[in-house]
């Protein structure tokens, strides 16, 4: 799905985003064990500049981001 920014309108960018603690957004097709990818994006609450990594558990592919405005947008399943 190629979508554009809700906020400003620019294409963004797919990739898939993984997380424990703290979610994370990468466009690397194979994850290294235990390591980040280099290409990753932390995503990080408003305010928060904590250096901290987290090991990813969970991912959600199909996720698109706007690294300007900072929003990432995906689907997910309602339960």
């Amino acid at each position: 799905m190629d979508m554009n920014c809700p906020k400003c309108g620019a294409p963004m960018e797919k990739g898939t985003m993984y997380c424990t603690k703290i979610p994370y957004w990468t466009q690397s097709d194979k994850l290294p064990i235990f390591r980040l990818p280099k290409d990753a994006v932390m995503l990080r609450p408003l305010g928060d500049t904590s250096t901290s990594n987290a090991v990813p558990l969970s991912g959600y592919s199909d996720v698109c981001l706007c690294r300007t405005c900072g929003i990432a947008c995906f689907p997910y399943q309602l339960t």
